[in-house]
């Protein structure tokens, strides 16, 4: 297997594993010592600001709780071999599970790797809709 067969896998493992909810199925492909950060205003925090360690863990927890992926599909991966680097292109309905609010979206991930296990991960999202919907800000 190539390197670049081995990271395409593993997040494609890791969105199947996501989208049915399984928190510490996830938490066990990304691995321990990955750093998550949603690209936006810090107004979003925790999500905006990079969380590592028990924080990371925490943002995952409730990432999956909070937002149903389950209907979301992978557009596209692109593979960067030279940059240990995956982009992912996904889209779909997302559900806000604890407002029952559904949305159709797209939004890339950009998941670094290093000795074959995701190490940062940068996700692109609309964040003015992730904001709104999670009621974290209200806009008039």
């Amino acid at each position: 297997m190539t390197a670049k067969h081995d990271m395409k896998k593993c997040v494609e493992e890791i969105y199947a594993v996501r989208d049915r909810g399984d928190i510490e199925g996830t938490l066990a492909l990304i691995g321990e010592d990955c750093t998550f950060r949603m690209a936006g205003n810090t107004r979003l925090a925790p999500f905006s600001t990079e969380s590592g360690g028990h924080a990371f863990r925490q943002v995952i927890e409730q990432l999956i709780t909070v937002w149903d992926l389950s209907k979301i599909k992978t557009a596209g991966i692109y593979v960067d071999e030279d940059e240990h680097m995956v982009f992912a292109h996904r889209e779909g309905e997302v559900r806000h599970i604890p407002s029952g609010a559904s949305f159709y979206t797209e939004f890339v991930d950009k998941i670094h790797f290093r000795d074959g296990k995701p190490v940062k991960i940068v996700e692109f999202v609309d964040t003015l809709q992730v904001a709104e919907t999670s009621q974290i800000i209200q806009v008039a």
